[in-house]
């Protein structure tokens, strides 16, 4: 199983002041001159580093990448922040020649399918175990959980028979400017939502997109993250946000409940890839494998309430049969820009005094 023990021996006292430098570090020269100043002092060589960039929370990230360095013994860097952000950082290192990341962990694969030229092929050492639907052809990123879309909402302010069923509910009056939703330019899994909903709704972009803004009332939430504790406070009524969030919050709070869209949903998984250049390679392969890994698989079902990628594990006991939206992975990657770009320009447009 899984823990959230750091290293072993005499490598234990170090680690957290490591780790406060790491986290922290970011994208200061600074920092970074601390960091390796840091390792040269301690004797961590550069095959036993991995510099990581990640979308995922902390509480998500933090004990897996702690337990790969348990388990391996190699000094993990994390650098945290939205999947669009830190994709741009990436594509910012490999255009000033600077390729200080080896590996980008986490976010919609359909983000990687509209950045593969950011990153190598590598197919994990249980390859065969991973769902074939969900691996890129080219083998240039790997899955790592599967993540359905829900609706949430308040069930202090919000009946059950009054919540939204279905992706054409949202578009009832009474929801007007009450819809937690993230901003897609910044969010992955919002732009895997908005996508998710332009395919039930059968419209194109530019009949979709100025509608559910307007809708939205132009309010956004800035991450992911916020969706959640906006409409338990009552900030907003319902949301929308993915299944493993929605359960994660429930098991500890009362307040919110969840709900499958009656349409169907989409299943998109997260990701994870190695990046053109990557200093550590060797390190970052060994990341991947671990990560597809049975052990870590069946701790991100148990303590993450993610479902697995992994076709040997049954889940049929744990999880709920969904109506699945076919989701069009590739075509969601090429058209990214687009949508982004026009999601963009219809904010401008409509918060034009």
């Amino acid at each position: 199983m899984l823990h959230k023990r750091i290293l072993k021996t005499a490598k234990a006292f170090l680690l957290p002041v490591l780790c406060c430098i790491l986290l922290c570090a970011c994208d200061d020269p600074g920092r970074r001159k601390e960091i390796d100043e840091f390792s040269a002092r301690y004797g961590v060589p550069s095959d036993s580093q991995l510099i990581v960039y990640t979308s995922h929370k902390e509480e998500v990230y933090l004990p897996i990448i702690c337990e790969f360095e348990n388990r391996t013994g190699i000094w993990v860097e994390v650098h945290a922040g939205g999947t669009i952000e830190m994709l741009s950082e990436i594509r910012q290192n490999a255009e000033s020649g600077d390729n200080c990341c080896d590996i980008m962990f986490g976010g919609g694969i359909e983000a990687y399918a509209a950045n593969k030229g950011l990153f190598v092929p590598f197919a994990a050492d249980e390859k065969e175990h991973i769902a074939e639907e969900f691996c890129s052809s080219e083998d240039l990123w790997t899955p790592f959980t599967e993540l359905p879309i829900v609706f949430i909402y308040n069930n202090k302010l919000v009946s059950q028979e009054d919540a939204p069923k279905g992706w054409a509910d949202l578009f009832d009056n009474r929801w007007k400017g009450l819809i937690s939703f993230a901003d897609p330019t910044n969010s992955g899994s919002s732009y895997t939502i908005l996508n998710t909903m332009l395919l039930a709704s059968g419209q194109t972009p530019e009949e979709f997109i100025p509608r559910f803004i307007e809708q939205l009332d132009i309010k956004t939430e800035h991450s992911s993250g916020d969706v959640i504790p906006s409409v338990s406070n009552g900030k907003y009524l319902v949301g929308i946000t993915l299944e493993e969030t929605a359960l994660k919050y429930m098991d500890e709070n009362s307040d919110i409940s969840m709900i499958y869209p009656a349409e169907g949903t989409s299943a998109v998984p997260d990701g994870c890839a190695i990046v053109s250049g990557a200093p550590h390679r060797a390190n970052a392969e060994k990341f991947i494998n671990f990560i597809t890994g049975m052990e870590t698989q069946r701790y991100a079902i148990e303590q993450f309430h993610r479902r697995t990628v992994r076709n040997d594990i049954d889940t049929s006991l744990l999880y709920t049969d969904i109506p699945l939206i076919e989701y069009d992975i590739a075509q969601a990657g090429n058209d990214a820009e687009k949508i982004l770009s026009l999601w963009k320009k219809t904010v401008d447009r409509m918060e034009e005094p």
